[in-house]
């Protein structure tokens, strides 16, 4: 018998046969959001999202997180 993984978006909720998911893969770089693939969906470094709220939240965050980075590393190069 074959074993069909369970995804599970950031907010919880898990995917069923009909919806609009997308991936992103998050690295120092930047955020780069891709189309469903359920192969690539399967890999330990993509993030799974259930649509665009989602997408945005993730995307927010990480522009919080990015600023809040940039303002410490100002406070490193003044002292």
């Amino acid at each position: 018998m074959a074993v069909t993984p369970v995804f599970t978006c950031l907010c919880g909720i898990q995917k069923k046969s009909t919806n609009h998911w997308v991936l992103a893969s998050v690295t120092p770089a930047g955020i780069t959001f891709m189309p469903w693939d359920w192969k690539l969906a399967q890999n330990d470094d993509i993030i799974v999202l259930c649509g665009e709220n989602c997408a945005t939240s993730l995307l927010s965050r990480s522009l919080g997180e990015w600023k809040h980075g940039a303002a410490n590393e100002a406070e490193l190069m003044s002292a």
